[in-house]
């Protein structure tokens, strides 16, 4: 998502915006939330059930146990088809991804120890590569003094630089923005 020289340039952002503020900025930058292992076999198993029940329908000379070989066959088929990255995340729902990659936030945000800033001035920039998803944590030190629609504009920001694929400049937007409102 970032290359290295714009991976230093944002860091060297937020680094300014501390120095002028008493807030901690931390910025995670995730693959993908989650490896959803489970969503290639959830598909290759419903697809595959009915299978049985049409070939057994079937004027054919397969007997039950060639119709259950070939059932697994093409579950295993399936299975390991559904696990090309681009295809498998296609294949999650919308709202498992946006729960995954929220779920993953608030994890980062407390093992990064965001929460634990001396005056409750923490921010976590937050972005999963993969569901496509950015998402602004504040301490309660900041969060309780900023309207939410505030940070859901700088979201907003930031994800359509990303879609003109702006990437850098949609961090440095971002935190520039957070930096003012400290």
């Amino acid at each position: 998502m970032l290359t290295t020289e714009a991976a230093e340039r944002v860091r060297n952002a937020i680094m300014a915006a501390e120095r002028n503020t008493d807030a901690e900025f931390v910025a995670v930058v995730a693959r993908e939330a989650d490896a959803y292992r489970f969503v290639p076999t959830l598909w290759a198993a419903l697809l595959c059930l009915p299978a049985p029940l049409l070939l057994m329908n079937v004027s054919w000379w397969l007997t039950t146990v060639d119709v259950l070989i070939l059932q697994v066959v093409v579950f295993v088929v399936l299975a390991l088809l559904f696990r090309i990255p681009g295809l498998k995340h296609w294949l999650v729902p919308d709202l498992i991804k946006v729960r995954r990659a929220e779920g993953l936030a608030v994890r980062q945000f407390l093992e990064q120890g965001v929460h634990r800033t001396a005056q409750g001035f923490g921010v976590l920039f937050f972005v999963a590569e993969a569901e496509h998803h950015m998402r602004l944590i504040a301490d309660h030190g900041i969060d309780r003094h900023v309207d939410q629609g505030e940070w859901q504009r700088i979201v907003d920001s930031f994800t359509a630089r990303v879609k003109r694929g702006e990437t850098e400049a949609g961090f440095l937007e971002a935190i520039s923005q957070v930096g003012a409102i400290m």
